[in-house]
């Protein structure tokens, strides 16, 4: 029975793994294998000599934290207490199933920002074209009005002066409400209710 009783909570365990890879397909955007390779559990030992050893773990690793957050909801804040720098569609290849482009990562693009000042060298316009022009000819980033822009073009004919900025950062929250999905305590519901049919799977299994 302590065999079975264990193979009963693994079993468990890996279909609430399973189930729980499925909800967040269901529920979010992943644009890649983090999210669900972060998703794991550990195995109860079959050789345990007491029901109270037997006992398994399932859900993210420390790496996807965000999930805690995705299972109960909550406030997202950013970690140094700014404000949020949210990627536009533009930084994904314009798709919000994209990843963001890797010369857009947020830690490159801080290396390479022109800040906007408005009060220095003249006029608040100007000081803004002189911004953009450095960034356009360097290939770096203005940060304008709490966001952050990449300049796609820049033109010079006399005073006609021309340029396009595309944002790529926004930053014009502190946080942001996460919503509760339950995509773990979901997983697990099937799983637990079909206890006693796996268990007696189990020592069926045994008893061969």
């Amino acid at each position: 029975m302590l065999k079975a009783a264990a193979a009963t909570v693994n079993v468990q365990a890996a279909l609430t793994r399973k189930n729980a890879i499925e909800n967040l397909h269901n529920e979010f955007i992943l644009r890649n294998t983090f999210t669900e390779k972060s998703v794991a559990f550990d195995r109860a030992p079959e050789d345990v000599t007491s029901f109270n050893q037997i006992e398994s773990h399932v859900g993210a690793r420390d790496r996807a934290s965000f999930l805690e957050r995705q299972e109960s909801g909550g406030a997202h804040k950013p970690t140094n207490g700014g404000r949020l720098s949210i990627p536009t569609t533009e930084a994904r290849a314009g798709s919000r199933k994209n990843t963001v482009e890797k010369s857009l990562y947020r830690a490159k693009v801080n290396k390479k920002i022109i800040k906007y000042n408005p009060y220095h060298k003249g006029t608040g316009k100007s000081a803004l074209v002189s911004a953009a022009e450095v960034a356009y000819e360097q290939k770096k980033f203005l940060k304008y009005n709490k966001n952050i822009y990449r300049v796609t073009s820049f033109t010079k004919s006399g005073d006609n002066i021309k340029f396009n900025l595309q944002m790529i950062y926004f930053r014009g929250k502190s946080e942001t409400q996460t919503k509760a999905t339950h995509w773990l305590t979901q997983a697990a519901q099937k799983p637990a209710q079909d206890a006693q049919a796996i268990f007696n799977s189990q020592m069926n299994k045994l008893d061969k």
